[in-house]
């Protein structure tokens, strides 16, 4: 489930008991190492899907935490892919484990209405 590199049960227990965007931001540099990234088989199997339909010309990972996805479409893809999360702290993540020079980027929409966060307001290019 957890690997040695996961995060320790207190930094579990920090993170849950902050905000929601916080929390994210907290976990993200241990959160390859969690059970709660997208297992590669699965985005394995979705690439496995797209690239019989592709290329395409650009992609967009909406809440792409580390990027895990964004690196999974990337080689589908002609021009640039995007992520988009609403912690900053996953797509600074997203953008050291970059292979293509991306870099996180905030939208400069400031902080959302609630009901709209999930949506995201930054973007990793």
């Amino acid at each position: 489930m957890f690997t040695p590199q996961g995060p320790t049960f207190r930094e579990l227990t920090v993170q849950a008991l902050s905000s929601v965007e916080r929390g994210y931001d907290l976990l993200a540099p241990k959160f390859d190492h969690t059970p709660f990234r997208t297992p590669d088989r699965f985005l394995e199997a979705v690439a496995g899907a797209l690239d019989a339909l592709g290329p395409f010309g650009a992609g967009l990972d909406v809440c792409c935490g580390t990027g895990a996805g964004v690196r999974v479409l990337r080689p589908l893809c002609r021009e640039r892919v995007t992520g988009t999360d609403f912690s900053t702290g996953m797509l600074a993540a997203a953008g050291a484990r970059s292979t293509t020079g991306g870099r996180p980027r905030s939208t400069g929409c400031g902080p959302t209405p609630a009901p709209c966060r999930s949506a995201g307001n930054s973007i990793w290019r």
